[in-house]
Parts: structure tokens; sequence; C-alpha cells
């Protein structure tokens, strides 16, 4: 069951596609690139596994725990990258609950605002991994 109505999607789609915040998220995803840059010209493990919790996460908890967990491992990218991710999944969840006091809204708001910020900064990395595939700079 979709708990959320059309006027709470249109909410977190446009908090996602606003030019600031896009702009915020699309650096976030370049320096992915920068940090991770490719696996053998494919798209990086870790970066694909962000993407797979973020679109497959029952809980928004989830990835940030994914981030976490990354970090403790010792990996340096990530803890390059952690902090600022997990900062950006705050204001996630903080605009969450500016939307909506329902706690299953929310719920579902957050992992709608994670699925869309997450294609965002995946979608920076790929660019920039198709860039550097082809020669050019950003």
């Amino acid at each position: 069951m979709n708990v959320l109505n059309g006027d709470l999607i249109r909410q977190a789609d446009s908090y996602i596609d606003d030019d600031e915040n896009h702009r915020m998220f699309s650096a976030l995803g370049g320096r992915f690139f920068d940090q991770f840059g490719s696996d053998r010209g494919k798209i990086s493990t870790q970066v694909r596994n962000l993407q797979r919790i973020a679109c497959s996460a029952t809980r928004f908890a989830d990835i940030e725990d994914f981030v976490k967990n990354q970090m403790g491992k010792g990996h340096e990218h990530w803890r390059a990258l952690g902090n600022d991710v997990l900062s950006q999944l705050s204001e996630l969840r903080c605009h969450s609950g500016k939307l909506d006091v329902d706690p299953a809204r929310q719920m579902a708001l957050r992992l709608r605002l994670a699925r869309g910020w997450v294609r965002v900064v995946v979608g920076e990395y790929l660019y920039r991994l198709a860039l550097e595939q082809m020669g050019e700079t950003p």
C-alpha cells in the first residue's frame, strides 16, 4: 500500500529537483567519482552497492547504516566522503519531517527522497565516468 498521495510525491520530487539541492547532490556524485573512479572502466562496486541499498531498503536507516558500516571498515574513500553523505541523508530525513508528521508517511517520504538523491549522485558519477572514457574532462 502506497501511503504517499500525489501532493507529497510532488513535494518530495520538487525538493530533489530544486536547483540548489540538485547541484549539491551532483557535486557529491562528482566527489564519488574522484574518490572511487572506475572499476576497470565500469561503475565502482562501492557506488553500485550504495545505489542498490538505497533502492532496495525498507528503512531509511539501512542506508545510513550502510555508509557508517563502510566507514567503520576503514575504507579511506568512504571515510573521505562518509560524513558528507550522512549529512545529506540527515537533510533528507529532516525535510521529510517538514512535509508530513505522520510516521508511516515520513518513512515513505524518506525512502522516496533517498531514491531520488541516489539517482542524482550516481547519475553524476556515471556522467563523469563517461567523460573519462571519452577522454574529456567535466
